[in-house]
């Protein structure tokens, strides 16, 4: 189940799918989603898991099935570091998927560290942030630049909280958090970590608990 706020005035929807859904603008906000970031490991040397890129996209086609979507915004580090084989199968992906009058929009990040070339024959749009009129702003980190106004939604540092279970025992649950007018998102991608966020004053956090987002402090 959806957690339905407002920022600015502006309805939007945290899903239990690490994802940000804009009814208005039909737009879909996904950060963090490190597409690459196993074929990355296997090349370094470490035993990981074989990737398995489909499946990945198949958790975007769920969404893009479920929601009416025009446009995808990705928060920054769509693809984890440098090229390799995955990052075809992204613009194939992008490519067919764009040609169904859906736009794709990326804010670059961190580890969006790809060349030119690599950009071209890609129907991505790449910015520094993405603006809309209710003085929302959306980018990879937070801008410290803005008007008091204004809510950046970001990505970045893939937030996550401590959840009690008794016994002395807590889960680690990724969230979404809202403090001082900045609303950070999970990473979207399933080889993330947590950066676990305290609970403090003025500051909401959303837990992701199985197929729900709950409001916990």
């Amino acid at each position: 189940m959806a957690k339905r706020i407002e920022l600015n005035g502006l309805e939007m929807y945290l899903l239990p799918q690490k994802a940000l859904y804009i009814p208005s603008y039909q737009l879909l906000v996904i950060s963090d989603w490190h597409l690459g970031k196993l074929s990355h490991f296997r090349r370094e040397g470490l035993f990981v898991p074989a990737p398995a890129a489909e499946e990945e996209f198949e958790r975007l086609d769920i969404l893009l099935q479920e929601l009416q979507v025009k446009e995808v915004v990705f928060l920054g580090d769509l693809f984890h570091s440098q090229w390799n084989s995955d990052w075809e199968k992204l613009k194939a992906y992008i490519n067919l998927h764009a040609q169904q009058t859906l736009r794709f929009t990326l804010t670059k990040g961190n580890h969006d560290i790809l060349k030119d070339h690599h950009f071209e024959n890609f129907t991505l749009r790449v910015k520094s942030e993405v603006i809309l009129s209710e003085g929302i702003v959306l980018s990879h980190e937070p801008l410290t630049d803005l008007p008091s106004y204004m809510v950046n939604i970001v990505g970045h540092i893939h937030p996550g909280c401590l959840i009690g279970a008794g016994a002395r025992q807590s889960f680690r649950l990724p969230c979404f958090h809202l403090k001082d007018r900045v609303l950070t998102m999970p990473a979207f991608g399933k080889f993330t970590g947590l950066h676990i966020m305290k609970p403090e004053p003025q500051a909401d956090i959303y837990a992701i608990v199985n197929d729900a987002v709950i409001l916990v402090s």
